[in-house]
C-alpha cells in the first residue's frame, strides 16, 4: 500500500479529502511555473523596450490565460489533458465567459482605462498566449511521472 493513501483502483476513500500528494504535486508545480513564467515574460517585456503598463499587461494576461490552461489540465491527476479535452461542458462554458471578460478588459476603452491595461499588439498577444500555454506540457510530464509511479508518485 501506498503511504500516501492514493495508490488503490477503488473509489477514493470519502475521509481521505482531495488534497492527495499528486494533486498537491500538481497544484504546487503549476504555481511555481505561472510564477516563473510570469517573472521572465515581464522581465523580457521590459528589455525589449516596452513601457512598465506594456509588461504588467503581459503578465496579467499571461496569467490570466494560464489558470485557464490549468483548469482544463487539472480535471484529472493521471489522465492526459489530450483525452477529451472539451468533455466538460460546464468548464467550457466558464472558460467562454472568463474569455469574454478578459477580452473586454483588454478592448473596451473604460474598462481597459479604469483597470490600466495596455492595448497589445497582435504579436505581443502571441507571445503571451505562446508563454501561457508552456504550462500545458509541464503539467503533461508531471501526470506521466504520475502514472508511472516515479519520484514517489501514486499510480491511480
Amino acid at each position: 500500500m501506498c503511504p500516501f493513501f492514493c495508490c488503490n483502483s477503488s473509489p477514493n476513500d470519502p475521509k481521505q479529502g482531495i488534497f492527495t500528494r499528486n494533486v498537491l504535486s500538481l497544484i504546487l508545480t503549476g504555481g511555481i511555473w505561472s510564477t516563473v513564467v510570469n517573472l521572465l515574460l515581464f522581465q523580457y517585456a521590459l528589455a525589449s523596450g516596452r513601457s512598465l503598463q506594456e509588461a504588467m499587461s503581459m503578465a496579467f494576461i499571461s496569467l490570466v490565460l494560464i489558470q485557464f490552461f490549468k483548469a482544463y489540465n487539472f480535471r484529472s491527476e493521471t489522465r492526459s489533458l489530450v483525452n477529451r479535452p472539451f468533455a466538460n461542458r460546464w468548464l467550457n462554458l466558464a472558460i467562454a465567459w472568463e474569455l469574454l471578460m478578459l477580452a473586454s478588459i483588454i478592448y473596451v476603452p473604460v474598462f481597459r482605462n479604469t483597470i490600466g491595461i495596455f492595448l497589445l499588439t497582435p504579436q505581443d498577444l502571441l507571445i503571451v498566449f505562446g508563454a501561457a500555454a508552456t504550462v500545458i506540457p509541464v503539467i503533461e510530464l508531471l501526470k506521466w511521472f504520475i502514472r508511472r509511479g516515479w519520484f514517489g508518485f501514486c499510480k491511480n
